[in-house]
Parts: C-alpha cells; structure tokens; sequence
C-alpha cells in the first residue's frame, strides 16, 4: 500500500468512528437493546483495531514520502482524531449510563421469573 493508500483509509476509518459515535450520542440508549449495544461496541472495537494497524502501517512508510504531502493529510487526521477521542468519552458516559440502568431492569425482570417460576 502506498502512503497516500494508508492516509486514506486512515481518514475514512476515522470517518466512520466519528458518524458511529455520532450516531449513538443521538439514539435514545434506553430504546436500545442489549444486542444493539453489543453491536455497536463491537464495530467501534473493531474500527478502533483497523485504525490502529493502519497507522503502524504509516509509520513505516511515512519515512518514504515527501514532507509537503504528509502535512495536509495528517492535519486532517489529526483534526479527525481529535473530534473522535472526545466523542469517544461522550459515547463512554453514554454507554455506561444506559448499561447501568439496563442492568437494574434486567435484574427486575430476572427476579419476576424467578417468582413466576417457583410459584408454578
């Protein structure tokens, strides 16, 4: 893969944590199903890991490239990952917020079949 390649799937990796983040700061979390939640943490982790390789990727190449082509990308990079990282901690809260509640429920409803059960 060419430096350029790499910048751009960066950018798009990028792209795609920020709508996701994004995304969920707009859902209502307790509309959400535990599987809904499982999901989107998972692609995030998964974004997150592909973000990652990519970037060990441009640190190799990055040795190879002209100076005057790295700099525009990577300032949009960097914008982009600063927009994400506090997305991030927004989503975090969110996520923890919605689980605790969810968990309470969940708690209560596992309780009332447990009743429903021994009184069968």
């Amino acid at each position: 893969m060419i430096g350029e390649e790499i910048l751009l799937e960066i950018d798009t990796t990028l792209d795609q944590l920020i709508q996701n983040a994004e995304a969920l700061q707009k859902a209502n979390i307790q509309e959400l199903s535990e599987t809904e939640i499982e999901a989107f943490q998972k692609t995030q982790e998964s974004l997150i890991h592909h973000f990652l390789y990519m970037d060990g990727c441009w640190t190799e190449k990055k040795k190879n490239l002209k100076v005057l082509n790295q700099r525009s990308a990577q300032c949009k990079i960097q914008e982009k990952l600063g927009k994400f990282e506090k997305l991030k901690s927004a989503c975090s809260q969110t996520l923890s917020k919605g689980c605790s509640n969810r968990a309470s429920l969940i708690l209560k409803r596992r309780s009332k079949r447990l009743l429903y059960r021994e009184s069968v």
